[in-house]
């Protein structure tokens, strides 16, 4: 019940204060928040619960479970965990990476600064690496920058991507010429994932299977192993190992089918699941976008997106997938907060158990 009160004070909330006050319940762990007002305040919050152990100890191994001295009674209050409020930087991210780097360098928390019995992820996503490269490397962004930004599909020279293909492009292919091709087309490739690139394929289907089985905390496949899969799926499917992108990674919803930039752990997220006709279907990844700003008066204006429609489960509904072209062009509509604004855009207006008719 106290995840619904959370819920419902931080929809309630009419500033900072009232905001961290809702986050202090400390009902939702595990959610990582980012927060900006009309004000100019922005914040970011690491928001684990955390509980209070016993120093001198390593808390990820195993330890003697006949100590009453190591169970541990109390969780880390709300104002002790990781968190940014209003850094120099004048911006803060997260994307499922370290809170030690999520805005710029100078005012990044300290891992000193924490106790190692917290246990603190200390790792870096793709995702993470382009923030700093794209919004943190850029001192004057406007809008549509920031809307590029958003949608970047490349993948950084420090990602796991960019180890992999430099391990596998040094290996020996010996007399194997798709290998010797293959190994060219890596080198070559720019490392962006839309739809008319020609090295994306072979590099998503060879690191995808390695990523995820880490993140399932499996035994990894060799990434060589993993590459000349690929090889032979692309060959069988697409007569050649370097199709462009967007015939390999689509986006279905109903009867709709499009090629779709964006790839695994790249901010344009596009996670495929393999189709037995060699193409990838999208599963995971973006769904709800919503770009907010306010202008110098502090009015504010909000621009949004759902990668299906409002009727999710309804497939003979009009909207079970008439927001999916839009959502594949990585364009966005207008979110409508007026009555005003919403004239001329109404079908139905009812009370909920009335009888109703379509308007025209």
């Amino acid at each position: 019940m106290r995840q619904a009160e959370e819920y419902y004070r931080l929809d309630k909330a009419q500033n900072f204060g009232e905001w961290r006050d809702a986050l202090r319940l400390q009902a939702l762990p595990s959610i990582n928040y980012i927060y900006a007002d009309k004000q100019g305040n922005i914040s970011y919050v690491y928001n684990g619960l955390f509980p209070v152990r016993k120093p001198g100890f390593d808390w990820q191994g195993i330890l003697p479970g006949d100590r009453s001295d190591l169970i541990w009674t109390k969780y880390v209050p709300f104002d002790d965990i990781p968190q940014l409020v209003n850094p120099n930087s004048g911006y803060v991210f997260n994307s499922n990476n370290t809170p030690f780097q999520a805005t710029g360098a100078n005012d990044n928390l300290k891992p000193a600064d924490f106790p190692s019995w917290m246990g603190i992820q200390t790792n870096m996503t793709n995702r993470a690496y382009r923030a700093e490269e794209t919004f943190g490397a850029d001192t004057s962004i406007t809008a549509d920058e920031f809307r590029k930004y958003k949608y970047d599909d490349a993948y950084s020279k420090r990602s796991e991507m960019a180890a992999m293909i430099a391990k596998v492009t040094a290996e020996d292919p010996g007399n194997d010429a798709d290998l010797k091709q293959a190994q060219a087309i890596l080198k070559n490739w720019n490392m962006e994932t839309n739809i008319a690139s020609r090295g994306a394929a072979l590099g998503v289907l060879m690191a995808e299977p390695v990523v995820m089985a880490e993140l399932k905390d499996t035994p990894a496949p060799d990434p060589m192993e993993t590459l000349k899969t690929a090889i032979k799926t692309l060959k069988t499917h697409f007569g050649r190992i370097d199709p462009e992108w967007g015939q390999v990674n689509r986006f279905r919803r109903g009867t709709f089918d499009a090629p779709i930039d964006g790839g695994p752990d790249t901010y344009r997220a596009v996670y495929g699941e393999p189709q037995k006709d060699g193409t990838l279907t999208a599963v995971a990844g973006d769904t709800f976008i919503m770009f907010v700003q306010w202008d110098a008066h502090g009015k504010l204006s909000s621009q949004s997106i759902h990668q299906f429609g409002s009727a999710t489960l309804d497939k003979n509904s009009p909207h079970y997938a008439d927001q999916s072209p839009l959502f594949v062009a990585e364009k966005t509509k207008p979110v409508l907060f007026t009555a005003d604004e919403l004239k001329g855009h109404v079908v139905e207006d009812y009370r909920p158990g009335e009888r109703h008719k379509v308007t025209p």
